[in-house]
């Protein structure tokens, strides 16, 4: 992304069968506080998310992986600033605030619910793309957040991109049982790029 305000980037991960839709769309994400590594993802923030996109979802999401096939699975994650998803989170969750991430499943996938992809993807044309859904990041939110806990912003915005991906592919946090399993594959899946556990200074998961 190269700090246009409204630039957008399209990366294909795991072996081209995900592709996610980046769109820049404040200019308060080309601020260098991005680009600082977070464990082992350094380089560019696009790839970095990829990175942290391909093992999440390889990890929690195997069977959505195998019923795509040779189909392509469409994720739209939208950059944004407090006011656009302050609007966001107004119009479509009667909460007229800013957070730090909000979630928009395309399809009732249900985790690990074989059934539920198969007949998602049955009921499209042979040759279109499932789309997961769509994600959206609050810049001054997340920059907020990362420095009362202490954390790099990219391990911040990394976990919350994995917050949103798993919500997408039908996980939630509405129980004990759900939220538990949620976050092991979140600290799992960052652990594994050496970023700390992003729960240990927080109550709760991200709001999503």
């Amino acid at each position: 992304m190269d700090g246009d305000d409204t630039s957008v980037e399209t990366l294909a991960v795991l072996g081209g069968r995900i592709e996610i839709v980046i769109e820049q769309a404040s200019p308060l994400w080309s601020d260098m506080a991005w680009s600082l590594p977070a464990g082992r993802v350094d380089g560019p923030l696009s790839e970095a998310i990829g990175r942290v996109a391909a093992a999440l979802l390889a990890a929690a999401a195997p069977h959505l992986l195998e019923a795509l096939g040779e189909r392509v699975g469409e994720v739209s994650l939208t950059l944004a600033d407090d006011a656009a998803v302050q609007t966001l989170n107004r119009d479509w969750r009667d909460k007229d605030r800013a957070t730090n991430v909000l979630s928009f499943p395309a399809e009732d996938l249900g985790a690990d619910d074989r059934d539920a992809v198969a007949e998602a993807l049955e009921a499209l044309p042979p040759d279109a793309p499932l789309m997961l859904g769509d994600i959206a990041i609050a810049a001054e939110t997340v920059l907020a957040e990362a420095e009362a806990q202490g954390k790099l912003p990219r391990a911040h915005l990394l976990h919350l991109v994995a917050h949103g991906l798993l919500h997408l592919i039908g996980h939630d946090h509405e129980t004990e049982e759900q939220a538990a399993a949620m976050e092991a594959l979140e600290t799992t899946t960052l652990a594994g790029f050496d970023i700390d556990d992003p729960y240990t200074l927080i109550d709760g998961a991200p709001d999503a």
